[in-house]
């Protein structure tokens, strides 16, 4: 059982933050014009516990653009080492990442990318750092760091990404979810600049301790991309095991 407590001046941070993050979202929706595509992105992920702080993370999913000639596939696979357990008094996560101060992680990605009749493939190799740290009992604020090397149709570039994201968790009876809000800024390395954003909203289902499903919204804005709007819908059904229990 998870004491609420008195609202702190960090609560309240938190709560104006995630407030104004799905407000941006909102907003840049509503913005819209009328260049911007629609996209469709189902994937399955499946993370596997191998030790107490190790774990295997692999996916694959589809990109479709709804009357827009764009596909893509992709899939992946990484290991992550989590540091320092969160002691903050809480639902605890079906995902142990989100049990962790710091999560350390690298992978490898692969995608083909078909669009207007022109294929291309892309290799990745993944390093990121996520630190996440708990307000109170029911948000949690984590804060991706992702460094993409990539290689793309024989040339190479780097490309950096910043995550910020709040969740809120909620149990209502026996019935558990996650509504959550992230902005996602990228550098890209080979123009210097800062190009795309992406802004998400979206909530996590989780049943039991073996599957959770995630509903989500994203807006993507790249000026320099083609075409340079997505609006997204996005369906996410996660697996978990723990191998070191003989639970799969």
């Amino acid at each position: 059982m998870v004491g609420k407590g008195r609202m702190t001046g960090w609560r309240a941070a938190a709560c104006a933050g995630g407030v104004s993050l799905l407000w941006a979202v909102r907003a840049t929706a509503q913005s819209a014009s009328s260049s911007s595509e629609n996209q469709f992105n189902p994937e399955i992920d499946a993370h596997v516990q191998l030790a107490s702080d190790l774990s295997l993370l692999s996916f694959a999913g589809w990109q479709d653009g709804e009357g827009y000639p764009y596909q893509q596939w992709y899939a992946a696979a990484g290991l992550g080492y989590r540091f320092k357990k969160i002691r903050t008094p809480h639902l605890i996560n079906i995902d142990p990442n989100k049990e962790a101060y710091l999560v350390l992680g690298a992978g490898y990605e692969y995608l083909t990318t078909t669009q207007a009749g022109a294929t291309t493939s892309e290799n990745r190799v993944t390093l990121e750092g996520t630190p996440g740290i708990r307000f109170s009992d029911d948000i949690l604020v984590r804060d991706r760091n992702r460094v993409e090397l990539r290689w793309k149709s024989g040339g190479y570039q780097t490309t950096y990404r910043n995550q910020l994201s709040v969740e809120w968790d909620f149990l209502v009876g026996a019935v558990r979810f996650t509504p959550y809000g992230s902005v996602e800024v990228f550098y890209d390395g080979a123009k210097h600049s800062w190009n795309e954003w992406w802004y998400t909203a979206g909530v996590q289902f989780p049943f039991r301790d073996r599957f959770m499903v995630d509903l989500y919204y994203r807006r993507q804005d790249c000026p320099t991309c083609n075409p340079p709007h997505w609006n997204v819908a996005g369906l996410t059904l996660n697996y978990f095991c723990d191998v070191r229990r003989g639970r799969y």
